[in-house]
């Protein structure tokens, strides 16, 4: 290549990069000061001596119309309109914009980016609401209100909600599912609250306040309370329920001490035939029964004879005779030596 040659292309070269190293000045800038008009109140730059662009205070940018931020502020989740402030993007709050929003409903969590919801420890769910319960707490019988309880739901008992429970009272019983009262040997009732007696005790007069035994009722004893207590004090006699004393035979009186013999030291005090029969001294010693047609406490009385007006009229039979007639018997009261009444009949028989 010819020496003349080789001088024009290093001259062109030289031009080139001269003019690559010079600031790139946009054509509003040179023109911004060039034309002062062209500059309002809404302008954030001003031109120096020089003629030059210089952005006021608190502006920036190439048009010098990007407001500077407060100091801090996100420079993702935050932005402003004016130097100085710092506004937050949907979904982020705070003075620079640097906390999140979490997702609206989320309870026991917290969030990383806008509207999300992850859960503290012991919490589940989508907004964080759900504790988690004790480990193996029964997932049907057991819940829990708080991480790491369990509680148990209507009708189970335990640590872990595992097992039943019994009827609310159920005092002797044992379940096998929810609510239930089996007894236990030796018990029954609804609630199991009830002992089986022995099983000869007489289901009136005998109780019992656990199983096996036999008590008595007042006025009863006995291994299974069928034998009743006499009237205290009763000496020949027994009873059928309590406090009576029924004597035996031969005894009387209240209890049963008087021994009945006054039929046999009075020999022949009833009469016409009548059975004597001893009594207790205030009945009256004896009784007499009297065979038929007698009466009176000795049966000395004939029924036949009637008392009428105060004097006794016997009616005698007739006499076979047909002729013969019978006019009732007078009877005349005299009076005795003692000032009593005596008897006197009179037969008057005509032909």
């Amino acid at each position: 290549m010819p020496p003349s040659h080789t001088a024009s292309c290093f001259l062109i070269l030289l031009c080139v990069g001269f003019a690559a190293s010079a600031k790139y000045v946009p054509k509003w800038k040179k023109q911004a000061c060039e034309v002062p008009t062209s500059q309002n109140e809404h302008s954030h730059y001003r031109c120096d001596d020089n003629g030059e662009v210089k952005c006021l205070a608190g502006w920036t940018g190439d048009l010098c119309d990007v407001p500077i931020c407060r100091k801090g502020c996100d420079p993702l989740q935050g932005y402003c309109k004016r130097p100085g402030e710092c506004r937050c993007k949907l979904g982020f709050y705070g003075e620079l914009c640097n906390k999140c929003i979490a997702l609206p409903g989320c309870q026991h969590g917290y969030c990383n980016n806008s509207f999300e919801c992850i859960c503290h420890e012991g919490w589940d769910g989508l907004f964080c609401s759900e504790p988690i319960c004790r480990k193996e707490c029964h997932s049907t019988r057991g819940y829990c209100e708080y991480p790491g309880e369990c509680r148990c739901r209507l009708g189970w008992s335990g640590e872990l909600c595992k097992e039943c429970q019994v009827l609310p009272g159920c005092q002797h019983g044992f379940c096998t599912k929810p609510l239930e009262c089996k007894c236990t040997e030796g018990w029954m009732g609804i609630l199991c609250q009830t002992p089986v007696c022995a099983s000869n005790c007489h289901k009136e007069r005998g109780y019992c306040r656990k199983p096996g035994e036999c008590r008595c009722k007042v006025g009863w004893w006995g291994k299974n309370c069928d034998k009743c207590y006499p009237y205290p004090g009763c000496v020949n006699g027994d009873c059928r329920r309590p406090w009576e004393c029924n004597c035996k035979p031969g005894w009387g009186g209240m209890l049963c001490d008087q021994e009945l013999k006054y039929c046999e030291e009075h020999d022949g005090v009833c009469e016409n035939g009548a059975t004597c029969v001893s009594v207790a001294e205030e009945d009256g010693d004896y009784r007499c029964l009297c065979p038929e047609g007698f009466t009176g406490r000795n049966c000395e009385v004939d029924k036949h004879i009637e008392s009428a007006g105060g004097y006794l009229n016997l009616t005698v039979p007739a006499p076979p005779s047909s002729s013969t007639s019978m006019r009732p018997p007078t009877t005349t009261p005299p009076t005795g030596q003692n000032g009593t009444n005596s008897v006197q009949l009179s037969n008057e028989t005509e032909a």
